[in-house]
């Protein structure tokens, strides 16, 4: 019994740990599609992705807070054939607008 207890006690801890460890951070990417908006900022690079929460996710990724949609490419060669997807120039703008 005492035994049993201990498992039980000792799995609940490694499953807050774990839960603490990896917490899934709020992302805070703008995505705009005015170029205007971006102007003074610095470019990063480029993300792209079939989900806007992933497109942010990854755009947070590269350290951007601004994501400029660029014109959508209708296929892109995939493990499950062809998929519908966005892209985004990254940047870091100093005061989002």
């Amino acid at each position: 019994m005492q035994g049993s207890r201990l498992i039980v006690s000792a799995g609940l801890v490694v499953l807050v740990l774990a839960a603490c460890a990896s917490p899934e951070k709020t992302v805070r990417v703008r995505v705009v599609s005015d170029a205007s908006l971006v102007r003074s900022c610095r470019v990063l690079g480029t993300v792209s992705d079939n989900e806007m929460e992933d497109l942010q996710k990854k755009a947070a990724r590269v350290g951007g807070n601004v994501a400029l949609l660029t014109p959508e490419r209708k296929s892109k060669g995939g493990y499950f054939g062809l998929q519908d997807y966005m892209t985004a120039d990254v940047y870091q703008c100093e005061a989002t607008r």
